[in-house]
């Protein structure tokens, strides 16, 4: 007996119930430091919240629903650079109603939403599997690049954190076509499909992408926290910054379904030395402008697929 596919065939991701379990226990735990740690400062949250306007809020939101828009063209040129291009409207009927997938415990949902819904567009699903593991490294090495900022930003932070100036080769060479060419080959391996041979050419795009996301998630952090201080170009690299490594460190914490108090806890140290106790109101209120906007994506392309699919059939 042998645990390798048969050719032809596809082995999605199995979900693990101890990742499960370790994840719903990690957000109980997470919430309950939070409020722990904030409840000397609960009365300066509350009356922040009251000084941002709310057209602020709608801004902010709008430009979080275009970063995640642009990360749609990540994955979507991914998927093309592997073999299996697709239009924008069609990789965002993939993507969205997948995505929602990640605030479930367990790292696997959103994999196994991808498998299925490009079948419908003719796509392999071990392809899609290949290309949302290209759109992570890609994320994530373009996050390390983003977050270094933050070391520019705040000179203070180089003293205690200079070190991690250290990940920015080490991105780069995961980047590498070869690095990435080796792990879609045990991927493909494991998935049972055969890995297209990535280039730089193929990596482009989705990397060129990735800058209106960042931008849009950082810009969405300027517009909450602006009132809070006269800053202008130093809160603008921080909030993109430190979102963006917020957004690695939820990452690596993976046990916290969508980064839940891993991002927060990023966001709140480097944003304190700007804001003071509206750190944690910013923090907070971006996590409710993703988790909003991940779920009107959702809403939009889920209903525009399933329309396509009611047409299919009739």
């Amino acid at each position: 007996m042998t645990d390798e596919p048969a050719a032809g065939t596809e082995r999605a991701p199995k979900p693990s119930r101890l990742a499960d379990l370790l994840a719903l226990v990690f957000v109980v735990v997470a919430v309950g430091i939070a409020g722990w740690a904030m409840r000397d400062d609960l009365p300066e949250v509350l009356d922040s919240v009251g000084k941002i306007a709310w057209w602020r809020g709608v801004l902010a939101l709008v430009c979080i629903v275009a970063g995640l828009l642009a990360t749609a063209e990540v994955w979507r040129y991914c998927l093309s650079g592997l073999g299996s291009p697709v239009s924008s409207h069609a990789a965002r009927q993939i993507f969205f109603p997948a995505q929602v997938g990640k605030y479930l415990p367990g790292s696997v949902w959103p994999f196994l939403a991808q498998m299925r819904f490009a079948k419908e567009h003719g796509v392999p699903g071990g392809l899609a599997l290949l290309a949302g593991s290209v759109f992570l490294v890609v994320h994530a090495v373009t996050s390390v690049l983003v977050g270094a900022l933050l070391l520019i930003s705040q000179p203070d932070l180089v003293n205690d954190y200079g070190w991690a100036g250290l990940f920015i080769p080490l991105a780069l060479v995961v980047l590498h076509p070869k690095v990435i060419n080796l792990l879609a080959r045990k991927l493909a391996k494991r998935s049972g499909v055969e890995a297209p041979v990535l280039r730089w050419s193929h990596l482009a795009r989705p990397m060129l992408w990735m800058l209106p996301a960042w931008l849009g998630y950082g810009a969405a952090g300027y517009l909450l926290a602006d009132p809070f201080t006269d800053s202008v170009w130093q809160l603008a690299l921080v909030c993109t910054a430190s979102f963006a490594l917020g957004w690695i460190v939820g990452l690596v914490v993976f046990i916290a379904p969508a980064g839940v108090g891993a991002r927060e806890a990023v966001l709140i140290v480097a944003l304190t030395p700007l804001l003071g106790p509206a750190a944690i109101t910013v923090s907070l209120l971006l996590r409710v402008g993703h988790t909003l906007a991940d779920i009107l994506l959702a809403l939009r392309y889920g209903l525009a697929r399933a329309r396509r699919a009611r047409t299919s059939v009739s």
